[in-house]
């Protein structure tokens, strides 16, 4: 029977879901004073996972401007209470849509070393007086023994471009399977092997939801 594979760190508590956890968070060390910040930007919940990481309390009167429900989520449960969730999923965006919000306003914007978007550049060419604080690295773990490729017409599921990398690394591609991209930035890294489909919304719910129509129709 054909399967859904998820290629992310996210765990799913499904019976008809296997977990490829094939990359791995590293997180820095870093001193930040919060209250020096008037908004706060995330585009990842592990920015906030990097200030606990690094014993950083949260500023309650901050404005906290996430790209996402899980971010927004994130930061309600570390101790923020004014959280924008955007309505745009992809990060150009997102810093066109909050940049009315940030005028006049001192920002933080706690990110990964390498990034797809470019959410920075758009902010600071538009007068924002932005910090960036490198909080994190993704990386491709180097042993994976415990885990096997997946099976011929399995549906797998791509969360970034990096776990697209990291399953060519260690498998190869089998032209059965069927690959569903979190968004457009992580579809490109596969165009080269393959037609995904993507997600209408940039969650792993929304990819689960597509990935089962397909298992269904299959």
């Amino acid at each position: 029977m054909s399967k859904i594979y998820l290629c992310s760190n996210t765990k799913i508590n499904d019976k008809n879901v296997e977990n490829l956890s094939l990359c791995k968070i590293k997180f820095m060390p870093f001193k930040l004073d919060l209250n020096a910040y008037d908004a706060l930007i995330l585009t990842s919940k592990n920015a906030i996972k990097a200030l606990r990481f690094n014993h950083i309390s949260p500023n309650v009167k901050m404005q906290v401007f996430a790209i996402g429900k899980n971010s927004a989520s994130s930061a309600k449960r570390y101790g923020f209470s004014d959280i924008y969730t955007a309505k745009n999923s992809l990060g150009n965006a997102f810093g066109l849509e909050i940049l009315p919000f940030l005028k006049d306003k001192k920002a933080l914007y706690i990110c990964a070393s390498k990034r797809a978007s470019k959410l920075d550049e758009i902010l600071c060419q538009n007068g924002v007086d932005l910090h960036t604080q490198i909080a994190y690295e993704n990386i491709i773990k180097t042993e994976i023994n415990a885990l096997k490729a997946p099976p011929k017409n399995s549906v797998l599921i791509f969360t970034s471009p990096l776990n697209v990398k990291a399953f060519l690394t260690h498998f190869s591609w089998d032209t059965s399977y069927e690959a569903i991209a979190i968004g457009a930035t992580t579809a490109a890294a596969l165009n080269f092997i393959c037609k995904p489909k993507i997600a209408k919304n940039q969650t792993i719910k929304e990819c689960l939801n597509l990935a089962k129509q397909q298992l269904t129709k299959g």
